[in-house]
């Protein structure tokens, strides 16, 4: 997979999301700021993020992604 096919799926399930996709083959690091994060917990955060790519996780065509996943509150406070 593209970093690019990556990012597109993401941004399937979390139009408004800013998505940074780092890697090649199949293992991938992703940043994915969203407001659809706020109240939510890191698990639920990253079970939205790894139900845009259950398919090729599945077929193996992804193996293995790490996701960071921030409200726009928390990236800015990141980068501060």
């Amino acid at each position: 997979m593209q970093p690019s096919e990556v990012r597109d799926l993401i941004q399937v399930v979390l139009p408004e999301a800013h998505v940074a996709v780092e890697g090649e083959g199949c293992s991938f690091s992703v940043i994915v700021v969203s407001e659809a994060f706020e109240g939510l917990s890191l698990v639920k955060r990253q079970q939205q993020v790894l139900s845009a790519v259950q398919d090729p996780l599945s077929t193996g065509a992804l193996h293995a992604i790490t996701i960071k996943a921030h409200t726009p509150a928390e990236w800015q406070a990141r980068q501060g």
